[in-house]
C-alpha cells in the first residue's frame, strides 16, 4: 500500500486498494447465483444473478441498484444485503456497509461469525460502545476462542477503559476553538507551534478535494492575526503540509508529495528562514525519503533531532514512527523507536515536546476510545515508556491526531475533526488544558541578539549549551545572519553552560541553573562579541573552584574544551591566564592562590597539546576586583579566571 499515499494525513486509502479487496471476495465467491439461496421470490433471484453480472464488469452503481431490488421484492433476502454491506465497504461507504451488515444480522438465521466480528469494530468505531459489547456477547457465543485473539483482547480492553473515561468528571477540560483568523479555511489540521507562542503554523485545504498548504498565523498585539501562506517558494499546486518547525520557529522540515525530486509517494524537505524569507526547500534525501511514505515529522527543540512516521517496510505495523539525528550536517540512518511505541497497527503524528523528553504521537494499535487516539511517553531516542492514553474528551471516538504541548507544558493544540468514509469533511484547530495528571515540565528559553562589539551589527554566531555535570552538548543552534537573534531552549533543573561562538571573535560564555518552577516566560539577552584583537580579555564563567582551593572541578570541562578550541582555530595568538580573588584573606595568600588556580588551567591546555609558548599564567590576587567586596554577589565577581589576548602575530 505504500505507494497509495499521496497526502500528508493519516486518512484517505484510496479507491485503487478497496477496488483490489473487493475483486478478491467477490471473484472468490463467483457461481453464488448457482448455489442455494434463502429466497424462494424468482424476481429477487434473478436481480441477484444480474447484480453479480454486472459486478463481473465492474459496475458498481449498477450492482448495487440490482440488489438494492431484490431487497424490495424480499426484505427477508440476507444474501442481498451480505453483498451490499462487502460492496459498500469496498468502495469506501462505510457508513452505508454498517448499516447493511446490521440488516443482514437481524434477517439471517445463523450469521457470519466474520459479519459480528466487523460489526463489533464498526459500533466501537462510532462511539457505540454498548452496541459493541453486544455484538460481542454474539460473537462470544458462537465462537468463544475469539477471546482470545489479539484485536479482540484490544478491543475488550479498550471498551473497559471507555467505561471509567465516562464516568469520570471532566467538566474542567474545557475544549476551545482557536479564533477566525486560524480556522478560516474549510479544513485545517497538522498544528505545531514556537517555543514562544508567538506563531502557529498548519496545514490547510481550501476545499475538501483541493491541495494541501503550509500556512502560518502570527501573535500580535494579543491576537492572532489572520493566517497565510507561509511561503511562494514553499507552497505548490501540490500537497505541502505536516510541518514542524525548531523551538525559534526558523528551520521548518514538511512534506511534499509527488514532486519532481521525490523518492516516491511523499517525502520529506527543509527550509530555513533568514531575515524574514525562507529558502528554497530541499529534500532531506537519503536515509530518512524513500520509495515508500514519509511524513508527520516532529523536530527537536535545537532542531538536530527529528521524529517522523513511514511505512517502509520491517516496522513493527503499518507506519511506524523513526528517529534520525543530525550528525556534522548529515542525517543518521533512522531507527525504529521500536514496540513499546509502535503496534501492528498505525502510529503517526509524533511530537516531541521542546524538553526533548516526551514524546506525543496518535495510533489506532493502544487501549484507547476508538480511532486514532492521541498518547505521550517518557524517555528518549529509542528507550520510552509504555504510551498513556490523553483520555477523553481529548479523545473520542473520533480519530484525534497530531497534538502539540506549548512550552508551559500544559496547553495542548490539536484539530478536531467530522469524517466520513475516511475522508476529512470538517476540521478545526482547537486547545484544551491538559489534565493536571497529564501535564508535564514546563521549559525555560532566552531570546538573544549577537552583535559585534564595535559595530553593534548582527553576527551570525553558534550558540551551544552544555549540561556541566555530563559536559553533553544539549541544544545547539545559529543566530540569524540578518537579525542576531537566537533562541536557547534549556531543559528543567539542570546547571547548564552556554557559549556563543563565532570564528575571528573572542566567545562568551554563561552559566545558567534552571530551577524546576521556571515557566515559558522568557528573558532577553544581548550578547556583544569582541574580534580577537590584542589586548581584548573574557572571563571564563564555567571554570569552577572548590572554596580555597586550586583543584579545577570536573564542571570545568566544557569550558577547557572551547579554550582549546579557539586556540587551534587562531595559532597566531599568544595568551594569558590571569586569576583573581576576592579580598577574603591575607594578599600573599590571594596572589598565590590566584597564581596556582590560573596554573592549573594552564596546565590542562598544555596537557592538550597547546605549545607552551603561546601560553603562560600570572596570578593577581584581589588587586583588580570587578566589584566592590562588600556583598557576596560583588566577591564572587571578583574571583574569576580571565583569557586575554597578549599578542597577535601577523
Amino acid at each position: 500500500m505504500e505507494n497509495f499515499f499521496t497526502n500528508t494525513q493519516i486518512h484517505g486509502y484510496p479507491l485503487r486498494v478497496s477496488i483490489i479487496i473487493l475483486l478478491i471476495i467477490f471473484f472468490s465467491s463467483q457461481g453464488n447465483s448457482q448455489i442455494q439461496l434463502s429466497t424462494q421470490n424468482k424476481r429477487a433471484k434473478n436481480l441477484y444473478k444480474r447484480a453479480i453480472e454486472k459486478h463481473k464488469l465492474r459496475l458498481y452503481d449498477e450492482t448495487l441498484y440490482l440488489l438494492d431490488q431484490a431487497i424490495l421484492k424480499d426484505p427477508n433476502f440476507f444474501e442481498a444485503y451480505l453483498k451490499m454491506g462487502i460492496l459498500y465497504q469496498a468502495l469506501g461507504r462505510e457508513e452505508d456497509a454498517y448499516i447493511k451488515y446490521q440488516e443482514y444480522l437481524k434477517k439471517v438465521p445463523n450469521a457470519s461469525i466474520s459479519i459480528i466480528e466487523k460489526l463489533a469494530f464498526m459500533a466501537f468505531d462510532r462511539g457505540e460502545y454498548e452496541k459493541a459489547t453486544t455484538f460481542l456477547k454474539q460473537l462470544f457465543r458462537k465462537a468463544p476462542e475469539k477471546k482470545e485473539k489479539p484485536p479482540i483482547k484490544l478491543l475488550l480492553s479498550s471498551l473497559a477503559y471507555v467505561k471509567g473515561q465516562l464516568k469520570n468528571n471532566h467538566e474542567n477540560n474545557i475544549i476551545e476553538q482557536l479564533p477566525k483568523n486560524i480556522n478560516r479555511f474549510k479544513l485545517q489540521y497538522l498544528p505545531t507551534i514556537t517555543v514562544d507562542n508567538s506563531a502557529i503554523f498548519f496545514t490547510k485545504r481550501d476545499k475538501v478535494t483541493s491541495d494541501e498548504d503550509i500556512v502560518v498565523s502570527y501573535y500580535r498585539n494579543e491576537e492572532w492575526q489572520p493566517a497565510e501562506s507561509v511561503s511562494p517558494k514553499i507552497n505548490s499546486p501540490l500537497n505541502e503540509g505536516a510541518c514542524s518547525v525548531s523551538s525559534d520557529g526558523r528551520r521548518m522540515i514538511f512534506t511534499s508529495c509527488d514532486k519532481r525530486d521525490s523518492y516516491g509517494s511523499c517525502d520529506l524537505y527543509i527550509t530555513n528562514k533568514i531575515g524574514d524569507h525562507w529558502t528554497q526547500p530541499k529534500t532531506l534525501g537519503k536515509p530518512i525519503n524513500s520509495k515508500y511514505w514519509e511524513s508527520q515529522p516532529s523536530l527537536s527543540a535545537d532542531g538536530q533531532t527529528l521524529y517522523f512516521s513511514s511505512n517502509r517496510p520491517n516496522g513493527h505495523g503499518g507506519r511506524d514512527i523513526y528517529v534520525s539525528k543530525n550528525e556534522q550536517g548529515s542525517w543518521s540512518i533512522p531507527i525504529n523507536l521500536g514496540p513499546t511505541i509502535n503496534s501492528p497497527k498505525d502510529e503517526t503524528t509524533p511530537f516531541i515536546h521542546p524538553n526533548g523528553k516526551i514524546l506525543f504521537f496518535s495510533s489506532n494499535g493502544f487501549v484507547g476510545m476508538g480511532g486514532f487516539d492521541l498518547y505521550k511517553s517518557n524517555g528518549q531516542d529509542t528507550s520510552w515508556t509504555t504510551p498513556e492514553n490523553l483520555g477523553f474528551p481529548i479523545n473520542t471516538h473520533k480519530d484525534e491526531v497530531a497534538i502539540v504541548i506549548a512550552s508551559d507544558g500544559k496547553t495542548a493544540y490539536f484539530a478536531k475533526e467530522e469524517q466520513k468514509n475516511y475522508e476529512i469533511l470538517d476540521s478545526k484547530i482547537v486547545k484544551t488544558v491538559l489534565a493536571e495528571e497529564k501535564q508535564i515540565n514546563s521549559t525555560s528559553f532566552i531570546i538573544g541578539k549577537v552583535l559585534d562589539a564595535h559595530s553593534t551589527k548582527p553576527l551570525k554566531a553558534t550558540i551551544q549549551v552544555v549540561d556541566i555535570k555530563t559536559t553533553k552538548t544539549k541544544y545547539q543552534n545559529e543566530s540569524d545572519p540578518i537579525t542576531g537573534l537566537f533562541y536557547m531552549v534549556l531543559p528543567i533543573n539542570l546547571n547548564l553552560a552556554a557559549y556563543v561562538k563565532k570564528k575571528g571573535y573572542l566567545y562568551s560564555d554563561y552559566h545558567f541553573n534552571t530551577k524546576n518552577n521556571l515557566t515559558s516566560n522568557s528573558d532577553t539577552l544581548t550578547i556583544y562579541l569582541g574580534k580577537i584583537a590584542e589586548g581584548k580579555s573574557i572571563v571564563l564563567e564555567n571554570i569552577y573552584f572548590d572554596f580555597d582551593s586550586y583543584e579545577l572541578k570536573e564542571e570545568s570541562q566544557s569550558e577547557i574544551e572551547n579554550l582549546y578550541q579557539i586556540l587551534l582555530d587562531n595559532p597566531s595568538i599568544i595568551v594569558e591566564i590571569a586569576g583573581h580573588t576576592d579580598n577574603v584573606g591575607t594578599s600573599s595568600y590571594n596572589l598565590e592562590l590566584s597564581k596556582k588556580r590560573a596554573q592549573k588551567l594552564y596546565k590542562k591546555l598544555i596537557d592538550k597539546g597547546i605549545d607552551d609558548a603561546r601560553i603562560t599564567y600570572k596570578g593577581y590576587g584581589d588587586k583588580f576586583p570587578k566589584a566592590l567586596n562588600i556583598s557576596d554577589k560583588g566577591k564572587k565577581s571578583n574571583r574569576r579566571i580571565e583569557f586575554r589576548i597578549l599578542q597577535v602575530k601577523q
